[in-house]
């Protein structure tokens, strides 16, 4: 993920600017705002920017602990991002 620089992210992995967006770092609500989630510090983690922007609009919403089981059989896989 990066915070600041895409153009060098992007250098980095061989990946178009465009491409290199979908990994901006951003905080993640783990129990959404939405369903009463707070900004404290245990309620937040951080996340690449289309994680953050799809995790919540699955049809069946994960809890924290599913979706980090997801993540990390799809890392595994070696399916994760492009």
């Amino acid at each position: 993920m990066w915070l600041s620089e895409p153009s060098r992210f992007a250098a980095k992995h061989k990946l178009t600017v465009k491409q290199a967006r979908r990994f901006q770092c951003t905080a993640e609500h783990l129990c959404a705002k939405k369903d009463g989630g707070s900004n404290l510090a245990s309620n937040i983690a951080a996340a690449c920017r289309f994680c953050n922007l799809h995790r919540h609009s699955r049809k069946a919403e994960l809890t924290p602990e599913q979706f980090k089981v997801h993540v990390r059989t799809r890392i595994e896989s070696g399916g994760w991002h492009p």
